[in-house]
């Protein structure tokens, strides 16, 4: 059943100079609270691009736009709503807003159109949080899975889960009720054969999900290394242009450089540290400090060594640092020679040329690869840490069901209370249940106007 809430209105586009700029406004009797302000040819029909005046408090026009009315319930929130098209100045449309906001309306906040379109019924909390990654997305990978997820694939999967522990339920509640009864009912060996089935598909949906976090937030990658063994050239190669400054000098980057890269669509930020060595030079220490306390935030390092000489202690040093990091070892500088030393050393390393570009494709590949990112993935649907952590609940209940069940006999009561804790988790992550503190946590990223 929609519920019409208290009309909100906010500007729906970017601050700045544009042709258009856009007002949204939805709730109870929205648009009697505005009409005496504006003025429109004939009466107002659903759905129909009006030409409007907009006029001020002193009866003056305002703006000419168009007006555009959605009843209750097709709209986007459910309730009746307004968008308001106007020219895209921001004198205009922060003159229109004052204008709204006297005549009682409030200023909506931060995601509050999704928030009533999932209060409301139009869409599940996978499909609402789907809506920001939409908005946020930083890649053409992350906007097709978050384009999928709005369309409710993941909602199908999540869904498919519940009704499976639901009819688990019914079997388990029919004991109970009709035990006396001749009624079909499941055997231990049945019980555990389902719960290996459906803890097996939680299993698949949790494999992807660093590589989900990785789609929607990017990765920070990492370049380190002792002082001139090509880590700017590898940085410059890695972008496809001269951002680095590369000599033969040691010492030359002095502070972190960053820049974005992307990556079969996954969105890196390549940063490129001062070379790490005890120096006595002011300046390139705090660059060596920054980039030791930049190499905390790193997905993935890239630790670099010139493959044409011999490790040295500095080497060393700086891979004591990052081998229990996630990281990959690149000999650099092919082109000049390889020193067998270097190849005993780290016999899986990444052999390549930044100069000539030899390998560094491979470098890429390795890169996704050592991520959790096969080419071609992009069509998946990947979980955020959110729908994870409850899946991983769900899932642990019912592992635990599955154990106790192999070596002892439960009743029907335990098994359905089990089976419900875990339901409740995969409720939580679709919406059906939830609370203030978890759509306020869910919203809060919203922009406003949506």
């Amino acid at each position: 059943m929609v519920k019409q809430r208290e009309p909100i209105v906010a500007i729906a586009t970017p601050y700045g100079e544009s042709a258009i700029g856009v007002i949204r406004l939805s709730g109870l009797r929205v648009f009697e609270r505005i009409e005496d302000s504006l003025v429109l040819r004939g009466g107002l029909r659903p759905r129909y691009a009006h030409l409007v005046k907009l006029l001020d408090k002193d009866g003056s026009i305002l703006d000419e736009g168009i007006l555009i009315f959605y009843p209750s319930p097709k709209s986007y929130t459910g309730e009746d709503m307004i968008e308001l098209f106007l020219h895209g100045n921001p004198l205009i449309l922060k003159k229109a807003l004052e204008l709204f906001l006297s005549k009682g309306i409030r200023l909506a906040e931060p995601g509050e159109f999704t928030k009533r379109a999932f209060l409301n019924g139009k869409m599940d909390m996978l499909q609402a949080e789907a809506v920001a990654d939409v908005i946020n997305a930083k890649s053409e990978l992350a906007l097709r899975v978050a384009q999928r997820q709005l369309q409710g694939e993941l909602s199908a999967q999540i869904n498919s889960l519940r009704e499976k522990l639901l009819e688990l339920l019914a079997y388990v509640e029919a004991d109970i009720e009709f035990s006396e009864e001749d009624i079909p009912t499941l055997s231990r060996e049945q019980l555990i054969s389902i719960l290996e089935e459906i803890t097996g598909n939680m299993d698949r949906l949790l494999a992807n999900v660093e590589t989900g976090e990785y789609i929607r937030r990017g990765i920070n990658l990492a370049l380190v290394g002792k002082p001139n063994v090509g880590k700017s050239s590898l940085f410059n190669s890695l972008l496809g242009k001269d951002r680095a400054i590369v000599t033969h000098i040691p010492g030359t980057t002095r502070d972190l450089l960053r820049e974005s890269l992307n990556l079969k669509g996954i969105p890196i930020n390549l940063i490129d540290t001062a070379g790490i060595r005890h120096t006595e030079d002011v300046v390139e220490r705090i660059g060596v400090e920054r980039s030791l306390r930049e190499l905390e935030k790193a997905d993935l390092v890239l630790f670099v060594v010139d493959a044409s000489e011999p490790l040295e202690e500095e080497d060393r040093q700086v891979y004591q640092r990052v081998k229990d990091m996630k990281h990959l070892v690149v000999l650099n500088k092919k082109d000049i020679g390889v020193h067998n030393s270097v190849l005993r050393e780290f016999p899986e390393a990444v052999l390549l040329s930044a100069l000539t570009g030899e390998g560094v494709e491979e470098l890429k590949r390795l890169i996704l690869k050592n991520l959790g990112v096969e080419l071609g993935d992009g069509m998946q649907i990947y979980l955020s840490v959110r729908h994870a952590d409850l899946l991983k609940k769900s899932k642990r209940v019912l592992k635990f069901l599955s154990d106790r069940l192999r070596v002892e006999d439960l009743s029907p009561e335990i098994i359905m209370l089990d089976l419900r804790e875990s339901l409740s988790y995969l409720e939580e992550i679709v919406g059906t249940i939830s609370t203030e503190d978890i759509l306020g946590s869910i919203f809060s990223r919203f922009c406003i106007g949506k």
